[in-house]
């Protein structure tokens, strides 16, 4: 009886050191997740150019060859399992904070318009029905340009912006450029801003962006993308008025 006792109690010790374990690592990894997040501003470069840092520092004092072997440290189960789980718990946290670090504006333009609208007393604002409205645009924009479609795009977009992309369009045409788009998506769109007859959206997009010169890709973009959209309503039609860039916001 006794044994048995003392083998649950030795067993609910492991437990326990296990969990203590993945907590402080989990702390500690999640206190430098946050640092990179929050206070190194975005450098599409590492230190360094990637390659080797630092010089070659002084040489190594000469070593005998004759001396201890190295210790070699042995990895218990416990540690592999502790360390996967911490991986696995760093890897979704460190994914989440870029996540919100590159909506945090959004988020909080979004925040402070709903706040504007329940001090009017707007009833009238249907944020799904935007957001669904904005998500078939952004679609069949996209997809026009790829297709240049001059037709669709005429009816997505005001006459103003229309006349841009047809000039922008036909200038490559000349040229010999052409944008081929691919694997087009919208990760996350919100309404950050309405007026009596416009609202921005924010548009958080990825796809594959080609620029093609010929028979040359001279760009192969696959990253992540924000821009903000503002829609204007005329006659009771919504169209695409202007896009701007993340930093023009």
């Amino acid at each position: 009886m006794y044994l048995r006792l003392f083998g649950m109690y030795h067993d609910i010790s492991n437990i326990s050191n296990l969990l203590g374990g993945i907590m402080k690592k989990l702390m500690r990894c999640l206190f430098i997740v946050c640092i990179l997040c929050f206070s190194i501003s975005p450098v599409y470069a590492r230190a360094g150019g990637g390659g080797s840092s630092g010089g070659g520092g002084g040489g190594s004092s000469g070593s005998s060859s004759h001396g201890s072997p190295p210790v070699r440290r042995t990895t218990s189960p416990q540690d592999r399992v502790v360390s996967l789980i911490t991986f696995s718990f760093i890897s979704y946290g460190f994914s989440y904070m870029k996540k919100y670090r590159r909506r945090y504006k959004a988020i909080s333009m979004h925040k402070n318009m709903k706040k504007e609208l329940e001090e009017n007393n707007n009833s009238f604002f249907d944020e799904k029905k935007m957001n669904k409205v904005v998500a078939d645009y952004y679609y069949t924009i996209q997809n026009a340009w790829n297709d240049r479609d001059m037709d669709t795009l005429k009816q997505c977009l005001s006459p103003t912006l229309y006349d841009q992309w047809q000039t922008k369009l036909n200038w490559w045409e000349y040229e010999g450029i052409r944008n081929e788009l691919s694997d087009i998506r919208l990760l996350k769109t919100m309404v950050v801003e309405v007026g009596d007859d416009y609202f921005w959206s924010y548009i958080e997009g990825k796809m594959r962006d080609r620029m093609i010169k010929g028979n040359e890709v001279t760009q192969d973009n696959k990253e992540i993308f924000i821009e903000y959209w503002r829609f204007i309503v005329e006659d009771d039609r919504i169209y695409l008025d202007e896009i701007r860039q993340e930093d023009e916001v």
